[in-house]
């Protein structure tokens, strides 16, 4: 087969694709057409029942004021539309020359690409607009059937929840009680013990306090502002406890200083001026001689 036998084949294929599709649309337009004619008339047949009573007031009306009567027309059935089908076809006008633009530009488009490669070229034809307003009838018919289908599963888990809730049962958990033995008096169980020694530091006396402030103060005694060290001399309790830094302290005085040393043992002050300075000690001679 040549190559232009084959194009002819193609664009063939193409034809009887496009025509099928034609006929098919043609057959759903006259689907669409027949139910929208009979919804029409429906309307057609409310309204003029409607205008009938609204004549029929006005000339009794009229005939009681002595006036002339003018009835409300009513027009025929093919120049009548109702609001609900007025504001339709205004929707359907704006989206169907959004569409048309749209296939055009599309058209354009490929016959340019087609005319550049040298194959035919099949526009997408484009529908009437009563073909349209059908096609997009079918596309929302279509999505309301999904919808209806997630609305029908959504109100059937709801139930299935209401139903489960209603149903269930709340087990208490066993709790086990004390059992008698066979002489009839209650089992006796061991207390429990912990294992574990206790870790936490525990206050120390003022002796063990006085004995961390003199190898202090041998370690630091010139920032202290001695000249010379007076870990020596007499350090006196000065029968008091005060709070520093969240923590109890003996407080102490020696050459004229006051100091405080945490009843834990934990820091050692040295008290200048309203203000507490944290010292440390070196050495451990005093300590652990």
């Amino acid at each position: 087969m040549s190559k232009e036998d084959k194009k002819a084949t193609k664009l063939a294929k193409k034809e009887a694709k496009l025509q099928k599709k034609e006929a098919k649309a043609e057959k759903a337009n006259a689907k669409y057409a027949a139910k929208a004619e009979k919804k029409h008339a429906k309307a057609y047949n409310s309204f003029v029942k409607d205008t009938e009573k609204k004549n029929a007031k006005l000339q009794a009306k009229a005939a009681k004021d002595g006036k002339e009567f003018v009835p409300i027309v009513i027009p025929s059935i093919d120049e009548y539309q109702s609001k609900k089908e007025l504001k339709a076809a205004a929707a359907t006008s704006k989206a169907y020359a959004k569409y048309v633009k749209k296939v055009d530009k599309k058209n354009a488009k490929a016959e340019k690409k087609c005319a550049k490669k040298g194959k035919p070229f099949v526009p997408v034809v484009v529908p009437t607009e009563e073909e349209f307003a059908n096609s997009a009838s079918n596309e929302n018919k279509a999505g309301k059937i999904i919808l209806m289908i997630i609305l029908l599963l959504l109100i059937w888990f709801l139930i299935y929840f209401i139903f489960q809730y209603i149903n269930y049962e709340y087990v208490a958990p066993v709790v086990e009680t004390t059992t008698a033995s066979e002489s009839g008096e209650p089992a006796v169980y061991e207390l429990y013990e912990n294992p574990h020694e206790i870790t936490t530091t525990p206050d120390y006396s003022i002796a063990d306090a006085k004995r961390l402030l003199q190898q202090t103060l041998r370690d630091n005694y010139k920032q202290c502002g001695y000249s010379k060290d007076p870990s020596g001399s007499a350090i006196s309790f000065n029968n008091k406890i005060e709070t520093i830094n969240g923590a109890d302290c003996f407080m102490f005085s020696c050459g004229g200083k006051s100091f405080a040393v945490a009843v834990k043992l934990s820091a050692v002050y040295y008290c200048h001026n309203g203000e507490y300075t944290p010292l440390s000690f070196n050495n451990t001679n005093i300590l652990f001689e």
